[in-house]
């Protein structure tokens, strides 16, 4: 008997431990499409903000999610001043459609983004705002806001 309850404990400390150590993200209505976005952006009077991100490959994409996307301050401010654009560009090839695949590349060749993840702000029109390239182990997310922060200033 004691042996149950002891089973039972363990198991509910690691069920527990196991749901504080997953950090949950927003839902932050990610965008896929670019002249959506500008679309959406142009109406609601926001500047979009492109991410360039893996969903199979960069320890930086999932840090800066962690860091930057998932956090309170990021949503409130996306809600009240930005589109949100996720370019997927994965190692696998048959994670995303040749379609998404193509635009991606386009996308990634007009904005010049060469690394993973890049974070690129633009206006409705497409107009590129400045450009942040991959992310640092200092979790040193104060360039990203000061992009964003800079960026709304102007508009």
């Amino acid at each position: 008997m004691k042996r149950i309850k002891t089973i039972g404990l363990l198991v509910a400390l690691l069920l527990s431990s196991g749901a504080f150590a997953q950090k949950k993200g927003y839902d932050l209505n990610w965008q896929s499409d670019f002249e959506q976005a500008k679309t959406m952006a142009k109406t609601q009077n926001k500047l979009i903000l492109i991410y360039f991100t893996s969903s199979d490959a960069s320890t930086a994409s999932k840090r800066l999610n962690e860091d930057f996307f998932y956090t309170e301050k990021f949503k409130e401010l996306s809600e009240k001043h930005l589109i949100l654009l996720r370019v997927n560009m994965p190692r696998r090839s048959n994670l995303i459609s040749e379609f998404q695949k193509t635009s991606n590349q386009e996308l990634s060749v007009q904005y010049g983004q060469k690394v993973i993840p890049t974070v690129v702000l633009c206006d409705a029109n497409g107009k590129d705002l400045g450009m942040i390239e991959s992310y640092n182990y200092l979790h040193d997310t104060s360039k990203h806001y000061a992009l964003i922060n800079k960026a709304l200033k102007k508009n």
